[in-house]
This record gives C-alpha cells, structure tokens and sequence, in this order.
C-alpha cells in the first residue's frame, strides 16, 4: 500500500474567498485532505485571477443553500470573519475553528472587508521598502496575504495536533494583519528608534548596506552580493582586490557599521566602479571562488529555466478542463514519510454538490479550547542566521519548550541588531563546544527528551559536528528532523551560501519589483519570513502524523522551495494568461486608481473602496497591530534594552513568547535538568 498525504481522512470546509484562507487550505489539500470550498452562486470573487488554479487545486466546489450538515461533518472549519467562526463554532464543537479576518476581530477596522493593497500600506510594508524617494512604494507581491496562508496552515495543523493529543478543539484567529507581522518577523521598536522610519536611502532600492546589495557589472547585467558578517566582507575585498580597505579606519565595523552615512559615501563608489570592470559571469566565477555569497539577478523565466529550479522541482503541470495546460508552483515543501497528491485542477463552481450531499462524514471528536498547541513538545535550535531560528521562534509560540545550541563565537546575527530578540524569542540558551565530546554528550542528553531538532548547516557540517540524521535517531528514534538548507536538492550549488536576498535575485522579485528600471531589494526578508512559517507548518505535520501512526520523517524546506511558494500566482502560467504585475521606479502603483497621494504631508493608499493612511511606524507602530494584540513589549531584550516586537500571531493558541535567551543563559538550568 502506498503511502499517502498526513490528512488523508481529514475534511476540511472552507468558508472563505480570496487569498489567504484558500492558500491555507491549500497546505492542507495537497496533504491529502478532503477541502470543499463553499461558495455563494457567484463564486469566490477570485476566480477571475489566475492564482486562484494554485490556490484551489485538489478541493472541491459545492454551492449550497443551507451548510449547516456540511459543518457538522468537518473537522476543520475555515472561515473569513469572526461571527462566521462563532456560528461554526455552535454547529460544530469537535471540529478545529480558524477565522481570517482581514483587520482581525478588534480595532476601527475588525471584520471589514480590506485588500491586500490596504494591508501592505497600514503595516509597513510600503513605508519601509528603501526607494529613493521618502515615501511609500507599493510592493507588487500580496505578501501580508501570502503570510497570513501560510500562517494559516500551521494554525490548522497546531489545532488538529492539539486535538489528536490533547483532545481540545480550539478557535484561532489569523488575521491578514499577522500575515503582514509573520512576513515582517524581526520588526522592533525602541526608544532609540525614530519615530517616523526613514524610507529613503543613499542607495535607492538597492537597500542600506553597501556590501548587501546588487552591483550592475560591465555588461550591464546584475548580480547581488550578500556580505552579512565579517569574513565574507573580508573574502569580498581579497577577491576585488582591495584588501587594503580591511583596516582603513573610515570603514569601522565592517560590515553593518559601513550602513552610517560617512563610511557608505565612502566605499559604494569604490565598491559599484569596481564591479564595473568585469562581466557578472567573471565576477560570479571569482566571488565564489573566494566563498563569498553571490548570486545573478534573473526573471521569472530564468529562474524556471534553471537546474535550480528544476532539482527542486518548484513546479508542476496539470490539465484543466477549460484553459488547457497550466504550470504552478508545487508543494513547497517535501515529507519524507508523506508524498503530496498528485495536483488536480481547481474545482469548476458547484462541481461537486450531488457527490458531497451525498456522502457522510464523521469527524474526529474533541472539547474545549486548551492551551497551547504544542505544550510539553521540545525542539532543539541548532540554527543560526534568520530562517532556521525563526522556525523554532514559531514553534515557541505555539508553546514548545525550545533549546538553543550556539558555538562559542554565538549566533553570527546575535550582535546584528534588535531584530535577532525577535527572530529567537521563547526560547532557553546554551552554549556547546559540538567539536568537542562533551558538547555533543550534552547535545545528546538534550535530544534524548525531544521531538524536534532544527538544522541549516552547510553540506557535510552536520556529520563533522556529530548532528546528522544517523548519529541524532541513534539517541532518540522517533525525532522529527528539519533540514533546510538554502538551495535544497540542487547538489551543484551545496557548498555556496544562502541568504534572502540571493533567493530574490534567482527567483525573480527583484527584477519583478524594479520592472523596466533597476532591480530593487525588497525590505521585507521574503524568503526568511516565509520559510520558516512552512516549516513550522512541515514540523507540526510531521509531529501530527507520528502521534497517529508511530512514522518519523524528516522535513526538507529551502529558501529555493519558498521562493515559488511566496510567488505562487505569479508563478501561474497558461495560455493567454493576463500580464503578471511589474513594478518600477519608486513605483507607487499600477494606475490612477490604485496609487499614491499625498494630502497635507500625509501619505495614503487610493482604490475604489476609499483611501487608507499609510503606516510609518513599522508593524509594531501600527495602531492596528497593537489593537489586535499583535506585539508584545521585551524590558531587558539580550543587548539592547526595551523594545516592542511581533508577538503571537495566531490568537488562542497561547501568551505572547518571552524575550531570547542571553547568551549562555541557561546554562545552570539545563545542566541541573538533564544531568
């Protein structure tokens, strides 16, 4: 017997049109789930688009008078308002409830009705995109919609583990407003921050940092080099030739110290006419040789035309009954032990009521709203940068006790900025020496009680630092792995480094945002936002299907995976498919009606349904944020004080999580609780 998808034998209804809801069901289809999409006789208003193919695939489509049956045979109920869920709730108390409003359930704007347009400019996303102008550019993907799907999945999957486990059937709320926080993770707020963020910059939309950031090279192509730490801006200058620069003190603390304005005036001249004396091809070929991260800037099409994409199989190609052939991105993620279905087109409206009507389905029983989802579960941390600790920050959100492991040197983003606080909360802190023996002993003592262990080590580190797959079930057999590494199963690329903003430079949103201008670095970290809500998403799963069936796996996400999941309908293509949206210089939106304006010194987002102030306070600033509970305030964060950060974005699933661990914090504690 083959195997089959986690929620095979799981029906989910979803209640909810657009976006964000149909993507979270989504997740859960391509998992073998039984998803009917309810729908009014005019159908969900996205049709029209064509992310709906990819959004909607593999469920069903009924259009009904009166749901109340359909509800009562659900175990999960999706829907996109709060008294929708209220409703749900009553007709169904055994099943698993999760609402996604717009604006969320309190402020000015609760239950209303919003575009994802509205949303990017009251959270953010707009003000906070580098241009070269101060004021707000409209980032052309749907990212807060994106988000809140993706955030939406994994609250499915933590409601249906804490009903295999706990026997609860809670109610939780994903609103597009945390969709936008999810996607905005380390955002923070300090006394020392200015009150009205800065959006401009020296650099334009090539960011603020003038080692992370493209470079246009003699043929007028692009490439984007990523310099994060102070080795690989050390390898940079040995492999431009101008190490001399190493000790030049106008350029202190190399790399992010170089973001003042005296040192950045100083090195982007040398640094851009640099790059301008030889091809991108030439200077790939030598950065590279000297490991410092480097990556071409492409379209759309040349990410989908490269091996890339191809070994990862980012995507795949079904038949529909009207429009032929259409390609979409396929399940961003792999389980080992839980193959995704085989991808079936979007259902036609109302395709399949005589078959459902006529079918029964009991679901699984459970009561009450319980705590946490993931209470008494433990994750091991051995992660560092930005996507792999977010992982584990999401599960300690959830309510998993999370160890952090860092070498002696720390966490290479410890030091970065505020943001490492948001991108490590809820977790314990120690340092293990894991070349050592009796660091990997007390690895292993730390392992033996948990479920998870979380990795992004490059290619062959795990197995010199006793972590691989082998050595970790050898202490504990049914532990869920995480491996992500940033290219996935593109073996050609294994040993090169991955971060962010190379992921936007291979898969298309640079050269999408800038249009016919120049590539633009998108502010919001795509690729390390989103991934780690897929693999917290992948985590749950796993742990899901272990508590029914005994089955360990390992789950595989990348950096390479999410870039089709981030632009999932962009990435839909047919025959005569209407033009993908492109953006432009300091590009305020697509026309007349959807752009702009400013009226007396305020900035606004324009559209049919009216205008909406434009946010400058950052997620955490927005008063609609800290409506909905949104943020939460650290007083003693590790290094920097007080700050205000995104805090639990899937309401009812537990508290706000603490600050991050100082380093080595919890060493004492550990060492007395596991011996």
């Amino acid at each position: 017997m083959g195997k089959s998808g986690a929620y095979t034998g799981i029906r989910v209804v979803e209640l909810a049109e657009g976006i964000a809801g149909p993507y979270a069901t989504r997740f859960l289809a391509d998992q073998g789930a039984d998803v009917i999409k309810s729908e009014t006789g005019s159908g969900d208003y996205y049709r029209q688009e064509p992310g709906f193919q990819a959004l909607n695939r593999n469920k069903r489509s009924v259009v009904i008078d009166d749901d109340t049956l359909l509800l009562q045979s659900a175990d999960v109920i999706v829907v996109d308002e709060s008294s929708k869920a209220q409703r749900a709730r009553s007709l169904a108390p055994g099943s698993i409830i999760v609402s996604m409003p717009t604006w969320g359930s309190r402020g000015p704007l609760a239950d209303q009705p919003g575009s994802w347009e509205q949303v990017a400019a009251a959270t953010g996303i707009a003000w906070n995109q580098v241009s070269w102008t101060e004021g707000p550019v409209h980032v052309v993907l749907p990212l807060a919609s994106y988000g809140a799907g993706m955030l939406g999945a994994l609250a499915i999957a933590a409601g249906l583990y804490a009903r295999e486990v706990h026997g609860s059937a809670p109610t939780y709320e994903v609103s597009e407003l945390a969709g936008s926080g999810v996607m905005q993770i380390g955002d923070f707020w300090s006394p020392e921050t200015p009150e009205d963020r800065d959006g401009a910059s020296p650099l334009g939309p090539a960011g603020r940092a003038p080692v992370y950031r493209p470079f246009q090279a003699a043929d007028d192509l692009w490439l984007f080099v990523a310099c994060g730490t102070y080795r690989f801006y050390e390898a940079m200058l040995q492999a431009i030739d101008r190490l001399d620069l190493l000790e030049d003190p106008a350029l202190p603390n190399p790399p992010w110290g170089l973001i003042e304005p005296d040192p950045l005036a100083y090195i982007t001249p040398v640094l851009e006419e640099r790059f301008r004396t030889g091809s991108r091809d030439e200077w790939i070929q030598k950065l590279r040789s000297h490991d410092v991260p480097c990556q071409p800037i492409q379209t759309r099409a040349e990410f989908l035309a490269s091996d890339l994409a191809k070994s990862n199989a980012v995507i795949g190609t079904i038949e529909h009954p009207q429009l032929g052939p259409i390609s979409m991105p396929t399940q961003p993620l792999h389980l080992e032990a839980c193959p995704a279905e085989v991808m079936k087109p979007a259902p036609l409206l109302g395709a399949h009521n005589a078959e459902v009507m006529g079918e029964q389905h009991v679901p699984g029983k459970g009561s009450g709203q319980g705590g946490p989802p993931l209470a008494g579960t433990r994750a091991i941390d051995l992660a560092s940068f930005i996507a792999g600790p977010v992982i584990t920050r999401h599960l300690a959100m959830l309510g998993a006790d999370v160890i952090k492991i860092e070498p002696r040197t720390g966490d290479p983003f410890r030091t970065f900025s505020p943001m490492f606080n948001g991108w490590n909360q809820g977790k314990r802190g120690v340092m293990l020496d894991l070349k050592e023996e009796t660091g990997r002993d007390f690895l292993y003592k730390m392992v033996a009680a948990s479920d998870v262990v979380v990795e992004n080590f490059r290619p062959g580190v795990a197995e010199r630092l006793g972590c691989s797959a082998q050595e970790l079930r050898s202490v504990r057999q049914d532990l869920v792995l995480v491996k992500s590494p940033g290219y996935g199963f593109d073996e050609s690329r294994a040993d090169q480094p991955a971060f962010d903003p190379l992921l936007q430079a291979l898969g298309g949103m640079m050269t999408a945002q800038g249009g016919d201008g120049d590539p633009v670095f998108l502010t919001v970290p795509v690729h390390d936002a989103a991934t780690p809500v897929i693999a917290a998403f992948g985590v749950v799963t796993a742990m899901y299907h272990r508590s029914r069936t005994g089955e360990v796996q390992t789950v595989h996400t990348s950096l390479a995976q999410t870039t089709a999941a981030a632009q999932v309908a962009e990435f839909v293509d047919y025959k005569d498919r209407p033009k993908v949206e492109q953006g432009g210089f300091d590009y305020k939106g697509p026309d007349g009606t959807r752009c702009y304006l400013e009226e007396g010194g305020t900035w606004f987002w324009s559209e049919p349904a009216g205008l909406t102030p434009v946010e400058t306070k950052g997620f955490v600033g927005s008063e609609l944020s800290v409506a909905n509970d949104l943020v939460c305030e650290h007083s003693d964060s590790p290094g920097w004080g007080p700050l205000t950060q995104v805090g639990q974005l899937i309401k009812g699933a537990g508290p706000h999580p603490e600050r991050a661990p100082y380093f080595n914090e919890h060493e004492s504690d550990l060492r007395t609780e596991f011996g």
